[in-house]
């Protein structure tokens, strides 16, 4: 979205001297001014330096690298911003036919509210080389005050904007999608709620704070997912689907669907709309019509045994699904159509599919089935279409139930087995996905159970947030700066069935465990 770019043109620099030459070395000299650091060939003839020199076009280079980095994050705030806001707008506008006069002025504020965001993002692409260059050789760090002022203005541009779209959404409080409207602009305000006591988010630490453990429920729960504004919760007991609504932690139950007469074994829910699909051995799409009605797609079967695992691309237009009989199905999806089409089959592994993900660009998948050596790279041949590449080796004799990219080349992968309790990091290395022993994480150590397949791993980019299920154990992990993994907080449940999720802006985690028989809510917070 954003890219650097100095405010000075490069032809135009010069030595003080005024040589008119071009510049090829600086002078990493904190006594000398702005203009003293640059030095043509003919200054270097005619100077003695006592202090360290570099090449021009390196100084350009490392400059350029930091601004990038620091781009990378001023642009994961602005697109989080813009997505929850760009949702509010989509529902705002579904709102338009029954009152258009009304709904196109907030859609006008909206516009400008993103319009102000990226503004923003654009006063901090550019910069100035001497700036830059000063703050290297002075060893300052203001990028991080800046990043935290950046912070700030954020902060106080959606106060503004949410100040003006709520009394204009109180006219419509009686409307179904009211109280979605104001949930979206709940979140744009919380996301910097603790920003001030952060510092940045990679610098602080979450921990888990206990909200509710009073719904019960004796039969037990295989999945839970949520909707994209953490406003609806699916959860399943045995063969039935049960629809909650979800806010501040607490759960009530609206509606329970019983179209499935097996033990429902999977949930995905669109972060696009308001539809998610459920799998047993067959599939079924479901949408909402209103608060507490949900229609059902016919059930689409292709696997001949139970599915494992699911998930959807970015684009919500492609499903894959990993089953008990060794294959994974790929699918053609239309959750406008409340529809699916089955398109192909990847057939290489040995045994059931357990683990699916895919990376950030969507041209690889990696998928785990039970045994040993068992993850296979699959890449993306054409629009729809993923090939087989190969399978990934690893040190260890034991199986892994779950994998899942955390970046374009790299992803973690969990051992299974009682004796192994290790948390795995595979990076790309000369074209190949291989170990990277210094990131591993050791788990608690545990060698009366085994791992359960369900509860995936969870990975909140936004939030620098990996939550991982293994045994007994919920773990919060999170990168360092220097790009180790580390374990924020853990939580002991005293049972392996455990089964969870937590919610698309990462506040919340729900599971259900079969010792307490009872849904428990803890909030994410920073400290």
């Amino acid at each position: 979205m954003f890219k650097p770019k100095m405010i000075e043109n490069e032809k135009d620099l010069s030595c003080c001297q005024e040589h008119r030459l071009p510049v090829v070395t600086i002078a990493l000299d904190p006594q000398l001014s702005k203009h003293q650091r640059l030095l043509c060939t003919e200054c270097l003839e005619n100077t003695d330096l006592d202090g360290k020199v570099i090449g021009f076009k390196k100084i350009i280079s490392l400059i350029e690298e930091g601004q990038i980095k620091k781009l990378e994050q001023v642009e994961d705030v602005i697109v989080n911003q813009i997505k929850l806001i760009e949702q509010l707008h989509s529902i705002v506008d579904q709102m338009k036919s029954l009152a258009i006069q009304l709904f196109d002025q907030q859609i006008t504020l909206i516009n400008e509210w993103i319009q102000n965001l990226q503004q923003k993002g654009l006063q901090q692409s550019h910069y100035s080389f001497y700036e830059e260059l000063e703050i290297m050789v002075l060893k300052q760090n203001k990028a991080e005050d800046n990043f935290q002022l950046l912070i700030r203005e954020i902060q106080q541009t959606n106060y503004c904007w949410t100040s003006k779209l709520y009394p204009k959404l109180e006219i419509f409080n009686t409307f179904e999608d009211y109280k979605k409207c104001k949930e979206l602009l709940s979140h744009l305000e919380f996301f910097f709620q603790s920003s001030d006591k952060q510092q940045l988010q990679s610098q602080s630490e979450i921990k888990l704070k206990l909200i509710d453990q009073s719904v019960k429920q004796n039969g037990q729960c295989n999945a839970i997912v949520f909707d994209s504004s953490g406003s609806i919760m699916v959860s399943t007991e045995e063969s039935n689907i049960k629809i909650w609504s979800f806010l501040n932690g607490k759960i009530k139950l609206v509606k329970t669907l019983q179209e499935h007469t097996s033990w429902v074994q999977c949930l995905v829910y669109s972060k696009k709309q308001n539809s998610f699909i459920s799998s047993v051995k067959t599939i079924r799409c479901w949408q909402q019509l209103n608060q507490n009605e949900w229609i059902c797609s016919e059930p689409y079967q292709q696997h001949t045994d139970i599915i494992k695992c699911m998930i959807l691309d970015s684009n919500e237009d492609l499903l894959f699904s990993g089953s008990l009989d060794k294959s994974i199905k790929v699918w053609k999806v239309d959750l406008n159509k409340n529809k699916l089409v089955f398109i192909y089959s990847l057939d290489k592994h040995h045994n059931q599919v357990i683990s699916l993900s895919l990376n950030q660009q969507e041209d690889q998948l990696v998928s785990c089935a039970e045994g040993q050596n068992q993850i296979i790279i699959w890449e993306r041949k054409g629009k729809e279409e993923f090939e087989f590449k190969y399978f990934v080796k690893y040190s260890i004799s034991d199986y892994g139930l779950k994998v899942k990219f955390i970046k374009d080349n790299q992803f973690i992968w969990i051992t299974g087995e009682k004796q192994t309790d290790k948390l795995f990091v595979f990076e790309l290395k000369q074209g190949v996905y291989q170990e990277n022993q210094e990131k591993t994480i050791q788990l608690n150590k545990n060698n009366q159970n085994f791992d359960e397949y369900r509860f995936s791993i969870i990975y909140i980019k936004e939030r620098n947030l990996i939550v991982v299920r293994h045994k007994t154990y919920i773990y919060i992990i999170r990168e360092n700066d220097d790009g180790m993994y580390k374990i924020d907080d853990q939580l002991n449940c005293d049972t392996f069935s455990i089964y969870g999720n937590i919610t698309y802006n990462g506040q919340y985690l729900v599971y259900w465990d079969y010792n307490s028989k009872a849904y428990s809510t803890y909030e994410l917070l920073n400290i």
